[in-house]
């Protein structure tokens, strides 16, 4: 006879409980992951809209030199300015 073999230490409602409050665990600690990647994912956006900003910008500024009409100019200022109110715009819609 294996005298080795214990028998359990636990009853059959203890492990289901212990089981119950280890799934709530895993479902808390996976919304946190998908929250911490969505945040992720928002700051690459935004990243790559501040690199598309800093373009424009330097668009703008070789716009001014010479060759470069008065009216290109305030062209590319109003589609700047557009940007920006659509950019803030969008950006109060995801906050509400």
């Amino acid at each position: 006879m294996n005298t080795s073999a214990k028998t359990p230490e636990l009853t059959l409602e203890e492990l289901e409980q212990a089981f119950n409050e280890l799934v709530v665990h895993f479902d808390r600690t996976a919304a946190h992951l998908e929250q911490a990647t969505k945040l992720i994912a928002k700051q690459g956006q935004q990243y790559g809209e501040a690199i598309a900003w800093l373009q424009d910008i330097r668009k703008a500024a070789g716009a001014t030199a010479p060759g470069t009409s008065h009216q290109e100019l305030c062209l590319i200022i109003k589609d700047l300015r557009r940007r920006a109110f659509e950019n803030e715009a969008n950006n109060l819609q995801e906050e509400h």
